[in-house]
């Protein structure tokens, strides 16, 4: 009778044990610790499962055994779940090799026209180069809904086409989608005056950045962009963040760079010796983007990161929010928030208005690119506290989908595993490139807008920083 009364505690030290190789399993999976630290856990497991199961043959012990035993078996497979989420979040957002652009047929929001059929008679205008394959491969799908061919006139540039839409030569126009904001800038409101008609999602593989550098050893720089779009991160936009994290690991140094979005550069391989704002490089891919900043600075970067506006609420509403310290007050476009001077709390919403604000700064993109770097170290902060831990699924719910970057998983873990062994603070320096505000034709837009012409001795001063993080020099 007494062996049978504590069968039931013995089957609850078993699960225990199960659990605990599961979650050793996982842990061994996700290789984030270092090897003293796991044999620790291993250790501790072990221990706790003999406790669990010598507990079930004694009267004394069996009450007191069985209760710890429950609990320890309920935050072990907690604990195995939550591993697993993270070991698939990490696989789910490393190397990502295609992008998504959206091509849109579109007419004025007052045009009788309600589906493409209502449209199969207009005069469309396209893009000559800008696009070209994906307006293309667009086309071919919209003939063969409508069973019929398409009239359509191609035009050297936005400026060309917007305007024959503007005088009725055309009375529908096929674009990439990604470039709405950019055509806002110099047609106000154009995208709330059009509607879309139709809209294919065309996938094209992008190359994917690998570095074979050991990120525990050597200097190694990361492209941080801060994509405009909403929704799935494969989606092609602008980059609205343009950041570069260069990293030292042996003299535990980060240099901190923003580079401000209106930046007026030349995109190597594309713009053929002309320039055009930074954030555009975007819509041409993640790899124009890099390029740019490349030549900019005579670097090499190694790896990318790349997240857009979901992620961005997201992580900080699943923190609690955060405190976030703001040189100046203004009100947001977006939202219409009032931001103060000193410590401001805000939500997911409100953090994303104040880094997106420009237009209302004193100091336009350079007071941007300041809020931008503030937010980042108010985000770091609120991550070392316990919101961390109460946070944790909804930060995971944040990233997942709507984060990529070319680091790869092994990396990803011996980066943690690094810190881990080694603690100790970062010596971090933040800097943003200048520059003065001028009106200059850009080259994917085909008309003069709004740039930030580069200040040289600002990117001067830059590429030495880069230099000095480069041989290990101690940056101030």
């Amino acid at each position: 009778m007494r062996k049978r009364k504590y069968i039931g505690g013995k089957i609850i030290a078993v699960i225990q044990g199960l659990l605990s190789v599961l979650a050793i399993g996982l842990l061994l999976r996700l290789n984030v610790l270092p090897t003293v630290y796991l044999i620790t856990v291993v250790v501790v497991l072990v221990l706790l499962f003999l406790f669990a199961f010598f507990t079930q043959v004694s009267s004394k012990t069996h009450a007191i055994g069985k209760v710890a035993t429950v609990l320890l078996s309920i935050l072990l497979a907690v604990g195995s779940w939550y591993l697993l989420e993270t070991s698939n979040l990490i696989r789910n957002i490393t190397g990502n090799e295609y992008k998504i652009d959206n091509i849109v047929a579109v007419v004025w929001a007052d045009d009788s026209a309600r589906s493409l059929q209502d449209a199969a008679n207009y005069s469309f205008g396209i893009l000559e180069t800008l696009d070209r394959n994906k307006v293309d491969e667009s086309i071919v799908k919209f003939k063969e809904e409508l069973n019929r061919e398409l009239a359509y006139t191609a035009y050297g540039d936005f400026r060309s086409m917007v305007d024959a839409f503007l005088s009725g030569e055309v009375q529908a126009l096929i674009y990439n989608q990604a470039w709405n904001d950019s055509i806002n800038e110099m047609e106000e409101n154009f995208s709330e005056s059009v509607r879309v008609l139709k809209s294919v999602e065309v996938k094209t593989e992008q190359e994917v950045v690998k570095s074979t550098k050991d990120v525990t050893e050597e200097p190694f720089i990361v492209y941080i962009s801060g994509n405009d779009q909403y929704g799935s991160i494969a989606t092609t936009g602008r980059s609205d963040v343009n950041m570069l994290a260069a990293v030292n690991p042996e003299t535990r140094q980060i240099l901190l760079v923003v580079t401000p979005r209106d930046y007026y550069i030349e995109f190597p391989g594309i713009t053929n010796g002309q320039k055009d704002k930074l954030t555009h490089a975007g819509n041409f891919g993640i790899t124009a983007s890099m390029a740019a900043l490349e030549n900019v600075y005579n670097i090499k970067i190694d790896h990318y990161l790349r997240l857009n506006f979901t992620s961005f609420v997201q992580i900080v509403d699943a923190l609690g929010g955060v405190e976030v310290e703001s040189e100046t007050a203004f009100t947001t476009l977006h939202g219409g928030y009032t931001i103060t001077e000193g410590t401001n709390s805000m939500d997911g919403e409100k953090a994303l208005a104040f880094v997106r604000e420009r237009k209302n700064l004193p100091g336009g993109d350079f007071t941007r690119g300041k809020n931008q770097q503030a937010l980042l170290t108010a985000v770091i902060r609120k991550s070392m506290t316990p919101a961390i831990l109460t946070g944790y699924l909804g930060i995971l719910n944040g990233l997942e989908n709507n984060l990529e970057t070319s680091i790869s998983s092994e990396k990803l873990s011996a980066l943690v595993r690094f810190q881990l062994s080694h603690g100790g603070d970062w010596n971090i320096v933040s800097v943003a490139a200048s520059g003065t505000v001028s009106t200059e034709y850009c080259y994917s837009l085909g008309t003069s807008a709004s740039v930030v012409i580069p200040n040289e001795a600002s990117v001067v001063e830059i590429r030495q920083l880069f230099e000095q993080l480069e041989r290990g020099m101690i940056m101030k």
